[in-house]
C-alpha cells in the first residue's frame, strides 16, 4: 500500500517543480500552515513551512503534531511557534556562515499571505 500511494504522489506532482528566481536581495521569508485535525484516525493536526531565500525554497517541512488540539487557534499557535524556532535556528546558522550578517527573518501564516497579498 505504501508504494503504491508512493507512486501516486509521484505520478500527480509530475509537474510540480521548485523554482528559484535568484534576486539580490537576501531577505529570508518563513511561511506555514497548519490543518486542525487533519488525520482522521487520530485527530492530529499538521505543521507545514517552507523557508525562502532571494525567492527560492531553501528548506521545507511537514510533520504531524505531537499533541491533539483543541481549536483551530491553538493549532496555528503551535505551528507558527515550530516555525519561528526553526527560523531562528537557521538564522544563527547562516549567520555563522557569513551569508546573513542581521538577524530580520520575516515570519507569515501562509493563509493570510496569500489571501491577502
Amino acid at each position: 500500500m505504501a508504494v503504491k500511494r508512493i507512486f501516486r504522489y509521484l505520478q500527480n506532482t509530475l509537474q510540480m517543480k521548485l523554482q528559484f528566481n535568484a534576486t539580490p536581495s537576501k531577505e529570508v521569508f518563513v511561511y506555514y500552515d497548519a490543518d486542525w485535525g487533519g488525520d482522521l484516525e487520530d485527530r492530529r493536526s499538521t505543521t507545514r513551512f517552507v523557508f525562502m531565500i532571494a525567492g527560492g525554497a531553501i528548506y521545507w517541512s511537514s510533520k504531524r503534531q505531537p499533541t491533539i488540539t483543541l481549536s483551530t487557534t491553538e493549532v496555528e499557535y503551535m505551528a507558527n511557534t515550530q516555525a519561528t524556532k526553526e527560523a531562528i535556528w537557521k538564522t544563527k546558522l547562516m549567520i555563522d556562515l557569513g551569508y546573513m550578517e542581521e538577524k530580520k527573518v520575516m515570519v507569515f501564516d501562509a493563509t493570510i499571505k496569500l489571501r491577502y497579498h
